[in-house]
């Protein structure tokens, strides 16, 4: 799965890549989430624009993995979205290191080549345990991000300065 097609967010690489993984024999099919592009159309890209939030959320959870081959990122919650679901994901440099730790809650490609996309793709497709120790990681890591666990900690904080 990809989310995303600014131009920022190279939904070209994710298509490119899945095109490399189909040429290598893997039966597999992109879904992208947003405005389709006329020039990455093919029978194995499914364009996905203006879906609910809880259909976003259903497909993550149906995804092997979320391809994020983005030139910039901040703090991306397509990332932790992907994690919630027990997807592994697959980013680039650009994601902050503070979000994906690569090997434990995902998979970090410093290039925008779509064959290196491809490649960390296929290491997930093939090695089940690593898909799996990765999924399970992604669950947990994402933990830290529950609202009402930081809605506390910012009132903590908040009380801490105040003491002063």
């Amino acid at each position: 799965m990809h989310i995303g097609t600014r131009p920022v967010k190279n939904p070209q690489i994710s298509v490119e890549a899945l095109r490399i993984l189909r040429r290598r024999g893997h039966s597999v099919k992109l879904v992208v989430v947003g405005a389709p592009a006329e020039h990455l159309k093919g029978e194995e890209v499914e364009w996905r624009q203006g879906i609910p939030e809880k259909e976003k959320l259903e497909l993550l959870s149906k995804a092997k993995a979320l391809i994020l081959p983005s030139s910039y990122e901040s703090f991306s919650y397509a990332c932790l979205e992907a994690m919630a679901s027990g997807t592994p994901v697959v980013v680039s440099s650009a994601v902050p290191e503070e979000v994906v730790i690569d090997g434990f809650n995902g998979l970090r490609v410093n290039s925008h080549d779509p064959k290196d996309y491809a490649d960390a793709l296929e290491r997930l497709l093939r090695d089940e345990e690593l898909w799996s120790k990765i999924s399970k990681n992604c669950l947990e890591f994402v933990k830290q991000f529950n609202h009402i666990g930081v809605a506390k900690r910012y009132v903590s904080l908040i009380h801490e300065v105040y003491e002063r």
